[in-house]
């Protein structure tokens, strides 16, 4: 699967200018949300190839707008990677338990997220 489109959703402006900064250098379109809300929308109207969301957000929470993602039969094929500060187990289950294909704990590189995307163009 070759990604092109990628949605980024994190309620932290700096997190989430640099890294549609970084993936847009790279040629990647990236679309971006400021909160769960935003993300449904996003993520229904466009259709992105792969999502990259923070778990703790305003208006509706990550985890609650990964299990909305996944329910839906025109995005439950989209891979979701979460971004979280929250690294307890139980926490990272929950996410993973919501639909999320991978659980990323913050903090973390950009060499790593870019790695973490691009493992999913050679599926």
């Amino acid at each position: 699967m070759k990604i092109k489109k990628i949605l980024v959703a994190d309620d932290e402006d700096l997190v989430r200018s640099y890294i549609e900064k970084k993936l847009a250098k790279l040629g990647y379109t990236v679309l971006v949300a400021k909160d769960g809300e935003e993300a449904l929308e996003k993520a229904f109207s466009n259709i992105p190839d792969i999502i990259l969301m923070d778990v703790k957000m305003p208006k509706l929470n990550g985890i609650e707008a990964c299990k909305r993602i996944k329910s839906d039969e025109r995005t439950r094929h989209i891979p979701i990677i979460m971004l979280s500060a929250k690294a307890q187990s139980s926490e990272i289950n929950e996410g993973i338990e919501a639909g999320a294909d991978k659980y990323l704990c913050k903090p973390i590189g950009f060499p790593d997220i870019l790695s973490e995307v691009q493992a999913y163009e050679d599926r």
